[in-house]
Order: structure tokens, then sequence, then C-alpha cells
């Protein structure tokens, strides 16, 4: 099994955008003042995961998004990596989610957040520990524009972050929008390369918000380059780092490597404080098993060889230094594990 193949064999849709990249644009690549190899330590290997599309961490459990048995997400003791247990039924009905494609969680409200893209819904829930479900709060219609929402994600004040096209304006399709009661109050239309046809690179790379909602980062799995946003006033960029250039090939609504091919980012996760992704960095795209840490300037601080290919990150803020992540082994499969990275 070849994970990448999840990963890049996805179809885009494209429009009009704006290139925003400076005249001259130097690729160099990331030199942390700080290295080091890091151990996995097994929480479980017996985990009901087929494929998954995020994973967020509480003070109790880790969660996976990933349907299983018709049950979208499943919930891990983060001690023991004992079963918790399972929600999210598959369905149209109230609560239900057809696709979820992404998954995050609020730790002021304590809510679950699933984005549907098959009803372009955003649905969320809470944990029950007692009874070991998810509880369906409450979802966020966005079907009605008739537009392309690829993710949403939840702001403070009732507005909500999209990876999309929401509203009225169709001289282009933008990138980003701040969505708030019927309106689209900000929005980014630009990228920072100068050749159209390495756009589509952007609209499948990893996203991640902070749990403040305030920052916002972009990181190509294509090439190597790391955008990083502030959302206190609008969707403002505030850094902008190029690594690797993009090298594929769009066709038929797929993008494809080609042999020049550097892969770069193959997952985010941001904290308020740092931000933490998973660098392949070469033209091998199994090759996931380099966690690098940047402040929000965009600046290295370090990098970490893991003895495991991580698929995804993730962490509580009562531990820091822990970080919990998603493995993959041709034996295990996907499995849990937790780093040590004091």
């Amino acid at each position: 099994m070849r994970i990448y193949l999840f990963l890049i064999q996805i179809a885009i849709v494209t429009g009009f955008f704006f290139s925003c990249q400076s005249k001259n644009v130097v690729y160099d690549e990331p030199s942390f003042p700080k290295e080091k190899s890091v151990t996995a330590h097994l929480l479980t290997d017996t985990a009901l995961i087929s494929y998954p599309y995020g994973m967020c961490v509480d003070d109790r459990n880790i969660y996976i998004l990933s349907l299983m048995e018709d049950q979208w997400v499943q919930a891990y003791d983060k001690q023991t990596g004992a079963f918790v247990g399972s929600g999210v039924k598959r369905g149209q009905g109230p609560g239900e989610v057809v696709v979820g494609i992404s998954f995050s969680f609020d730790q002021e409200e304590g809510l679950f957040h699933v984005f549907d893209q098959s009803q372009m819904k955003l649905l969320s829930y809470r944990f029950d520990q007692d009874k070991q479900t998810f509880v369906f709060v409450k979802d966020k219609s966005f079907s009605g524009d008739k537009k392309v929402v690829r993710k949403a994600w939840p702001l403070r004040d009732g507005a909500y972050l999209i990876d999309g096209q929401l509203g009225q304006d169709t001289t282009g399709l933008r990138r980003f929008q701040i969505y708030f009661g019927a309106d689209v109050s900000a929005g980014y239309n630009c990228f920072p390369v100068s050749d159209a046809d390495k756009y589509p690179a952007f609209t499948m790379a990893s996203v991640s918000l902070s749990p403040d909602k305030q920052k916002l980062a972009v990181g190509t799995l294509f090439g190597g380059i790391l955008e990083q946003f502030r959302l206190d006033g609008g969707i403002e960029p505030s850094s902008v780092r190029y690594f690797y250039p993009i090298e594929a090939e769009f066709s038929g609504g797929v993008l494809r490597p080609t042999g020049e091919t550097v892969y770069g980012f193959s997952s985010l996760y941001a904290t308020d404080q740092l931000l933490y992704g998973v660098l392949v960095g070469g033209k091998d795209p199994n090759q996931f098993n380099t966690i690098c840490t940047f402040d929000w300037k965009g600046q290295e601080v370090a990098k970490y060889q893991a003895d495991c290919l991580v698929f995804a990150l993730g962490s509580c803020v009562t531990e820091p230094g822990r970080l919990y992540a998603i493995a993959f082994s041709q034996e295990k499969g996907f499995y849990l594990v937790y780093f040590d990275l004091k």
C-alpha cells in the first residue's frame, strides 16, 4: 500500500486566480538550528483506522476521523490507547455525515467539527464520555450559494473561515474567505507563484488553523511552499517561505508528479505558539518521517527525525512537549503513537 497515492490523486476544481509572488523568488531548503532523533512510543496498533482524514486531542482522548462500520469518528484513551467509543453516523439525516473531509476541535467550547464535503455542511458535536458516543449539537450549511466549498472552520463571534468560494462575486474563485452572517466579510485570492499552471497544487495543500483562531498556515505537498496568515483583521499574509519549487502536471482534473517533483508538507498541525509539519523534502513521497517546527514568523525552530512514518499530528495544551501522531507501516497499517519532544 502506497499512502502517497491517496494524497496526490485528487480531482481539483480550478478557476481564475491571481499571483502575489514577488518578482525575485529564491528557493532555499530549510535550515533548522536544532535537530534531533525522536522515538515513537506505541499507544495501540489495533486501532480501527481505515484511512484517517484528521485527528484531534483533548484532555482525555485521541479522536480520529476515519469511516469504520458506518461511524465517522473513533475515540481512544490517550494514556492507554484503549478504544473508548465512536459516533457520527454516515448518512444524510440530521447530524449525519456523507463524506467527512476535515476535523477540528474547539478547546474553549468543547466542540468537535466535521466538514461534510458532499453536503457542504459543517457539523458540530460533543463527546459524551459516559455514553461513549458523540452528541450532535448544530450544523452550518454552505450549499445555498451553489458555490464550491472544500473545507470550513468556525472562527470567533459566529464567523467561518472558508477554503473555497462563497458569495455572488463570480469574477474569480477565491482561496480563502471569511463568512459572517450571510455575507463574505473578507477574502484572499492570491497565490505565491506566478505560473498559473502551479495553482492547483495549493487547492490540495495542507491547511491548519491555530486554536486561538487567529493564525492560519498552508503548506504544499508538491514542492515546498509554506504560507502563514493573520486572521484578526481579515485574511492577511504574514510570511511566505520558498523551500522547493512546484514541479507537477495538471490534466484531466488530477495533479500528477513528474520525475522532478520534490515533495514538501504531507501534514500540518498548528498550535498558538508553533506550527508543526511533516516535511518530506525529497523525491520519495513515502519518506514522511521528519517532523519540523516553525514559529509564526515562518522561521525554522527544530527538526525531529522520527523512527516511524508520521501521517498526522495532534497535541493537547495541557501537555507541552508531547506530540500525538497517527503513524503508518506496511505491517501494522495505521496506528497511534506519541513523541516527547522536550
